[in-house]
This record gives C-alpha cells, structure tokens and sequence, in this order.
C-alpha cells in the first residue's frame, strides 16, 4: 500500500485557489498536508486580471502547476475541478503523481461537447471577434447554473462575489482543439496508468454528465462515480461530504493510504 502524503487541489474556470476552504478542510482532516495553487494572474482583482489572463494558454497554467508538482518531496494526489479537471489530467501526463481525482472535468480534445446546457453557457464568448485575445467574463447566469442544486443563494452570491476573469485563449483551446497546432487541450492518457477517479453531477448543466464518462473511459484504471442528485459543484457545501466519501473508498480500493499524523 502506498501512503500519500500531499494532495493538489486545482481550481476552475474564474476560480482561486482560496476558494476550496471546505475541500482543504476536508482533505486536512484525514491526514494531508494540502496545497490550492492558484492559476497564474488569478490572484488579480478581476478588472486589473482580465487583460493579463485573456491570451493565456492551457500550457501556461500546466507548466505552473507542473512545478508545484515537483517542488514537493513526494508524488502527491492530484485533484481539479471543472477546468481544474482538464488541467489536472494535463499535469498528470507531465509529472509524477500517485492518483488523479477529476471533479466534473471540463471536455478535453476528441471529447464531444456540444451538448445544449453547456453550448448555451459560452457560446456568446465565441461570437466575439477574436474571441481567443478576450476574457471570458464570469456573469451570475453562467455561474449560477453550476451550484443551483448544492449551493444555497447565499453562498453562491459570496463566492460569485470573489471571482475574476477566465482566459479567451484557454476556452478557444477546448472549443476549437482542431484549429491548435500546439495542442494544448489533448490528454495523452497512456502517461496516466495509475488509478483515476472521475466524478459527474447527475444534474450537472456546466459539464455534461457525458464528458465525464466518456473522459473515464479513457482511461485504463478509472473510477466513474456520478453524484445523481448533484450539480457541478461537487466541493462545495453540503454535497462535500458525499464526494468525500467516495473518495474516501477509492483510495482504499485504490491501496493508497492515508497519511499518519
């Protein structure tokens, strides 16, 4: 059995890495010393943000959490959600690691997407002219839709309050796989043979359900655990506890072990 000392939690899109409290709480309460990068110019006021994050590329974000990575002295546990989902599967590829947790993972390339909650969500952002040198803007409607279920109004209007600009470039990246000739959205899952664990929210209208099971199925060790009642907000609130638990049993299937404090 293999004893797992660090986790990595990556956020997701307009997200911080100040903004997984419950889930750092959680995973520090079994025993792991956490770490919640987060992405590169996030930490900027939104307005201050939104030029300097709009032509980042998805590369730009893995180099960073690559070398966050490989600054600890043990492989540790990766986790992301949504676009943190996506990018945790890209470090993985690059870097050693003992697991890899995707939490509703944004669609990687060769992974349909188009389905009609998700398209309606960002399809506005595309519609711009040149669209890959804007921000991506986070509106309440967009947000809204992925904690409707999990998340009281309260607490969805307090996170909401914190969030900054998502980068045009990295969307156009995930959107549009076919027009990038760096290929920065594909995931070569043959450099992930370890365990993997994939959740979906059953009601999730952020990430179809569907791009989680089929970005499980890529992998040869996976886990797909759909939260049926659940949106897309699986680390947030009281649902955390549900996640919790299956990622409790995954790591027990998995015979990675809890650190002892």
């Amino acid at each position: 059995m293999s004893v797992v000392e660090h986790v990595v939690l990556i956020h997701g899109t307009w997200g911080r890495g100040s903004h997984f409290r419950e889930a750092r709480a959680a995973f520090e309460a079994r025993g792991f010393v956490v770490h919640t990068p987060t992405l590169r110019h996030h930490e900027l006021p939104l307005e201050e943000g939104a030029a300097q994050i709009a032509t980042l590329s998805l590369t730009d974000y893995v180099d960073d959490l690559v070398a966050v990575c490989e600054s600890l002295d043990s492989p540790p546990l990766i986790l992301g959600h949504s676009l943190g989902g996506l990018l945790a599967q890209l470090v993985a590829a690059r870097t050693a690691h003992a697991g890899l947790i995707g939490v509703c993972p944004a669609p990687a390339a060769g992974i349909f997407a188009m389905y009609p909650s998700m398209t309606r969500l960002f399809l506005s952002h595309y519609l711009q002219r040149r669209p890959w040198t804007k921000p991506l803007r986070p509106t309440w409607e967009k947000f809204h839709v992925g904690g409707r279920i999990t998340q009281t109004d309260e607490d969805s209007r307090a996170l909401f309050a914190d969030l900054v600009c998502e980068s045009g470039r990295a969307y156009c990246e995930m959107a549009f796989p076919q027009l990038d000739r760096r290929k920065a959205s594909r995931v070569d899952y043959t450099a992930i043979p370890g365990p993997v664990l994939i959740f979906g929210g059953g009601q999730d209208r952020t990430v179809a359900s569907a791009v989680c099971r089929t970005t499980a199925s890529k992998y040869r060790n996976a886990t797909y655990q759909e939260i049926l009642d659940a949106d897309h907000m699986l680390l947030f609130g009281e649902i955390l506890e549900t996640t919790m638990s299956h990622i409790d049993n995954w790591l027990t299937a998995s015979n990675l072990a809890l650190p002892k404090r």
